[in-house]
């Protein structure tokens, strides 16, 4: 049984027999040391108490392979040290994916912002372009939210006139619109936000 009176030379040799007592008083007497020795370095406590806690668990689990001499003070500097460098790179490598993933992310919503945005103008453009009749029951059809009744009754034109006008105006605008974007993955998305916003 061994007790705080004990050396560290003592207390090595029992912990290397597995003695538990030996591990106990090594620990109370160089755990406040190591916490300190990592708090200062990390600025964690709940990371600082992991960090602690490995480095006597590896001490245990490690017992038999390890030489230490006369003191284990350099072998916890030397843990505590490696443990908050590994800390470290570990948080260094965290905060680089999430700072990628977040420009990425950031990147792609400005992308795709200028993208609507673009496409709205040259939407704008190609409405105004249009026949008389055509840009009126398009506009009143997307814009205003006009039944087909409605737009008939307003333009003095039958339905299918409407009809005829606004489908002409849609694909109108989709053939305009494949040459304005080469991508056709995006045209599909983009089209739709254009349309809404019109």
């Amino acid at each position: 049984m061994y007790n705080a009176i004990d050396t560290d030379d003592n207390l090595l040799l029992g912990l290397q027999k597995g003695d538990q007592s030996a591990f106990k008083v090594l620990y109370e007497r160089y755990w406040k040391e190591v916490y300190n020795m990592v708090y200062r370095r990390i600025r964690d406590e709940e990371a600082t108490k992991d960090i602690v806690q490995n480095i006597f668990v590896n001490l245990w689990t490690s017992r038999k392979a390890i030489t230490i001499e006369s003191t284990l003070a350099p072998y916890l500097n030397t843990a505590a040290k490696n443990r908050t460098i590994s800390f470290y790179k570990k948080n260094l490598a965290d905060f680089s994916r999430n700072s990628i993933f977040q420009d990425d992310q950031l990147q792609h919503s400005i992308e795709h912002n200028l993208e609507a945005n673009e496409l709205k103008a040259f939407f704008n453009k190609e409405i105004e372009n249009m026949p008389d009749t055509m840009r009126k029951a398009f506009v009143l059809s997307r814009e205003e939210n006009k039944s087909i009744r409605e737009i008939a009754s307003e333009l003095s034109l039958s339905e299918q006139t409407i009809k005829n006008n606004i489908s002409q105006a849609l694909e109108r605008l989709k053939k305009k619109t494949k040459r304005f974007y080469s991508d056709p993955t995006n045209l599909a998305a983009l089209f739709t936000i254009a349309l809404t916003k019109l």
